[in-house]
C-alpha cells in the first residue's frame, strides 16, 4: 500500500466535510493569532522603554494565560461536535474492513493536517496583526507609535508548543472514542440520547438555589473589599446553576409547554417542541456554554469599558488639584519649609500658584463596634469579628475644617463632628480606646481634598477641636501599631498655572528642593516630604484602565468567536439529526412554509434563551461590579449603567446577525 495512502485519504475525508471543519479551523486560526499577539505584545522589550508599563504588562501576561486555557477547553469542545459527526463515517470504514489501526493512521493524518494548517495560520495571522493591534493599544494608552516590525520567537515557540500539546490531547481522545467503541455503535452514535429526558427537580432546585445565593452575594455585599473576596464564589454559584438550569429547568419548561394544548398544538411550536425535548440533553450543556460565554463578554467589556471613560474622574478623585505635596510628622519650622519649596519650584518655573488647599490630617485604620474605636496590633485576633469590622479613620482639626469649608463651629474639648459616607451614623459618642467624645452632629457633606480615597472600608471623617486632640489620637494609635503607624500629615494641593508639562517640571522641581533641603540638614532635619503631580497619576491609571480595556476588548472578541462557533456548530449538528425528521413530514404533506415556520421557532428558542439569561446575570451582578469599579476609585453608577446597555445593544446586534446565518445554514441541510 502507498505510504501515503491515509494521508490522501485524510485530505479527501477533510475536503469532504469542508462545511463542517473550515469553521474550526478558521476559529482555531484566529484564536492562535491572538495568543501569539498577546504573547508578543506582553513580552515587548520596548514596553520596558515606556512610563507606567509595569501594570500593562502583568494584565497583558494575564490575558495570555487566559487565551491559553481556553483554547484548551475550547478545540477540545468544538472537537466533541466533530468527533459525533464522524462516528458513523469511522463505523462504516470498520464494516467494511477496514482495522481500528488503520482508522487511527487516517486520523492522525487529519490532526496533523489541521494541526499544520491552524497553527501556520494563526502565526502568519499573529505576525501579520500584531503591529495594527500594538498600534491600537499604543493609542488607548497615549503612547507613541514606534517604527519597525518585529517577530517574536518566544511567543512562536509558546504557540507552537501550546498548540501542538493541544491537536496532541485531542488526537490520544477520538482514538480512544474509537477504540473503545464497537462498529454497530459507532453507525449509531448520531441517534443516542434521544430517549425522553426525565425532569430533574432536585437538580433544578439546586439551580435555583445556586444562582439565589450568587445573585444574593452580588446585590447585598456592600463593602468593596467584600465584594473582591465573593466575586469569585458568586461566580462559581452562577455558573453552576446556570448549568443546572439549562439541564433540568428548559426539560421542565419544554414539558410545561408541551402541557400548553394552545400553544403546543401549532405546526411550529409541535415540531419545535418535541424536538427540543428528546435532545436537551445535548442542547442543555451547549445552551449553558453560550450563556456563560455571552455573560463574560458582557461583563468584561462593560467593566473595563467603564473604567477607561470614567479615568478622568478617577483621577479628580484622587487629586483634585495640579499638585500634592504631603509631609509627615512635619515641624513649623518644616511645614513653612514644604511651603517654600511649592512656591520656588512655581516661581522658577514660571507658574503662579491659582488655588491651594492646606491643612493636617491623620489617617489610620481602627476597628469599630457600636460607639467603641480601638487600634489593635494586626493580628489574628484583631480580625475576629468580636473586635467589631475594620474601618479608616480621618482626624482634622476644626480651624482647618472651618478654613476649608466656611462652616464656622464650636466645639468643645470632649465634643467631635463626624461624617460617613457608608458607616454607622447611630452613636451619640465615640470613645476612642479610654477617652470619650460626645458627637455633636453627623455633617451632611465633607468636601476636603484629598480625602476620601479609602474606599475599601467604610470611612470616618472627624473633625477635633485642636491638634492637641489630634495628637492625642496620634499617640494612641503609634502605641498599638509600633512601626506600622500612620503619621499626621501636613497636605498641601495646588492649582498651577501653565501647560500639564510645566506642572510635572514644577513637581520634579520640588523633589530636587527638598533633596537639597535635607542633604544640607543631615538626617536629624530631614523632611519627610512626597510629591505627586496629576499628570503622573493620569499617565499610571491611564495605563491600568487602558491596559484592561484592551484585555477587555481582545478577550471578549475571543470568547465572541467561541460563541458563535458554539452556535453554528450546535445548528449543524441538529441539522442533519433533524434532516430526516422533516423529509418524513415533508412527504405526510408538510409544507415548506410551514418547515421555515419550525426552523424559526425552534432557533428563536435556541439563540435568544442564553442571551435572555445572560442579560440577567449581568443585571444581578450590577450592583457587585459596580464595588469592585470603585476600587479603582471609580464611583459613577450612572456611566457603568451606560456602558452595560451600550455593550449589551451591541452584542445583540451581533448575536442576531449570528442567528440569521445559522438559521440559513439549519434550513440548508433540513431543506
Amino acid at each position: 500500500m502507498n505510504r501515503f495512502f491515509y494521508g490522501k485519504l485524510a485530505i479527501g475525508n477533510l475536503k469532504k466535510h469542508l462545511g463542517l471543519y473550515l469553521p474550526y479551523v478558521i476559529t482555531a486560526i484566529g484564536v492562535a493569532a491572538m495568543y501569539y499577539i498577546m504573547a508578543a505584545i506582553s513580552g515587548d522589550e520596548g514596553l520596558e522603554q515606556m512610563p507606567h508599563t509595569n501594570d500593562v504588562k502583568m494584565i497583558l501576561r494575564m490575558g495570555c494565560g487566559v487565551i491559553g486555557i481556553f483554547a484548551v477547553i475550547f478545540l477540545f469542545y468544538t472537537n466533541s461536535f466533530l468527533m459525533k459527526r464522524r462516528k458513523k463515517e469511522f463505523g462504516l470504514f470498520n464494516i467494511l474492513g477496514m482495522e481500528k489501526r488503520h482508522i487511527g493512521k487516517m486520523m492522525f493524518w487529519e490532526t496533523l493536517t489541521v494541526a499544520a494548517v491552524s497553527i501556520l495560520g494563526g502565526l502568519l495571522a499573529g505576525i501579520a496583526l500584531n503591529k495594527l493591534v500594538s498600534m491600537v493599544l499604543l493609542r488607548i494608552l497615549e503612547l507613541n507609535v514606534p517604527f519597525g516590525f518585529v517577530v517574536s520567537l518566544p511567543a512562536m515557540a509558546s504557540l507552537v508548543v501550546l498548540f501542538v500539546g493541544i491537536y496532541g490531547a485531542t488526537l490520544v481522545y477520538n482514538l480512544l472514542q474509537v477504540w473503545k467503541s464497537k462498529p454497530i455503535e459507532l453507525l449509531q452514535s448520531a441517534h443516542r440520547g434521544e430517549a425522553e429526558p426525565r425532569t430533574r427537580w432536585l437538580m433544578a432546585i439546586f439551580g435555583v438555589a445556586a444562582l439565589g445565593i450568587g445573585y444574593g452575594i452580588a446585590i447585598w455585599v456592600k463593602s468593596p473589599l467584600d465584594a473582591l473576596v465573593m466575586f469569585f464564589l458568586a461566580v462559581i454559584l452562577v455558573i453552576l446553576g446556570t448549568y443546572c438550569l439549562f439541564t433540568a429547568g428548559s426539560v421542565a419548561l419544554l414539558k410545561l409547554l408541551r402541557k400548553n394544548k394552545g400553544y403546543y398544538y401549532r405546526t411550529s411550536h409541535f415540531i419545535s417542541v418535541s424536538g427540543m425535548i428528546y435532545r436537551m440533553k445535548q442542547n442543555a450543556v451547549g445552551l449553558a456554554n453560550i450563556c456563560i460565554l455571552s455573560t463574560m463578554v458582557l461583563v468584561m467589556v462593560s467593566g473595563t469599558l467603564c473604567l477607561y471613560t470614567g479615568m478622568e474622574d478617577a483621577v479628580n478623585a484622587r487629586l483634585p488639584k495640579d499638585i500634592s505635596v504631603k509631609g509627615r510628622e512635619l515641624t513649623e519650622e518644616g511645614r513653612a519649609a514644604t511651603m517654600q519649596f511649592l512656591e520656588q519650584a512655581a516661581a522658577e518655573e514660571g507658574l503662579s500658584i491659582e488655588a491651594m488647599t492646606e491643612y493636617s490630617s491623620l489617617g489610620c485604620a481602627a476597628w469599630k463596634k457600636g460607639g467603641k474605636i480601638q487600634f489593635l496590633a494586626v493580628s489574628d485576633d484583631a480580625f475576629s469579628n468580636t473586635n467589631g469590622e475594620l474601618c479608616m479613620l480621618e482626624i482634622v482639626t476644626l480651624m482647618d475644617y472651618e478654613r476649608i469649608t466656611g462652616d464656622k463651629q464650636d466645639l468643645k474639648e470632649n465634643e467631635i463632628l463626624v461624617y460617613t459616607g457608608r458607616g454607622d451614623k447611630d452613636a451619640t459618642s465615640l470613645q476612642f480606646e479610654d477617652k470619650s467624645f460626645q458627637v455633636k452632629s453627623y455633617l451632611e457633606e465633607l468636601d476636603l481634598e484629598g480625602l476620601g480615597m479609602e474606599i475599601a472600608y467604610d470611612v470616618y471623617f472627624v473633625v477635633v477641636k485642636n491638634s492637641g486632640i489630634q495628637q492625642q489620637i496620634d499617640k494612641m494609635q503609634k502605641a498599638s501599631y509600633g512601626d506600622n503607624a500612620s503619621m499626621i500629615e501636613y497636605c498641601i494641593y495646588a492649582d498651577l498655572s501653565g501647560t500639564q508639562e510645566q506642572s510635572r517640571a514644577c513637581a520634579e522641581r520640588i523633589q530636587q528642593l527638598r533633596e537639597e533641603y535635607n542633604a544640607s540638614q543631615g538626617e536629624q532635619g530631614a523632611l519627610n516630604v512626597s510629591v505627586d503631580s496629576k499628570v503622573e497619576i493620569r499617565e499610571s491609571f491611564l495605563m491600568l484602565s487602558g491596559a484592561f480595556l484592551f484585555l477587555g476588548i481582545f478577550l471578549g472578541v475571543v470568547f465572541l468567536m467561541a460563541t458563535v462557533m458554539i452556535i453554528y456548530y450546535k445548528q449543524i449538528s441538529e441539522g442533519y439529526e433533524d434532516k430526516e425528521r422533516f423529509e418524513i413530514m415533508q412527504k405526510v404533506g408538510m409544507s415548506q412554509r410551514e418547515v421555515r415556520a419550525s426552523i424559526r421557532s425552534q432557533i428563536l428558542k435556541v439563540f435568544f434563551l442564553p442571551l435572555l439569561m445572560a442579560c440577567i446575570h449581568l443585571i444581578a451582578a450590577f450592583p457587585m461590579l459596580n464595588r469592585l469599579v470603585s476600587l479603582f476609585g471609580l464611583d459613577n453608577v450612572p456611566l457603568f449603567a451606560v456602558c452595560a446597555v451600550g455593550t449589551v445593544g451591541v452584542f445583540a446586534v451581533i448575536y442576531g446577525i449570528v442567528y440569521g446565518i445559522t438559521a440559513k445554514a439549519y434550513y440548508k441541510i433540513v431543506e
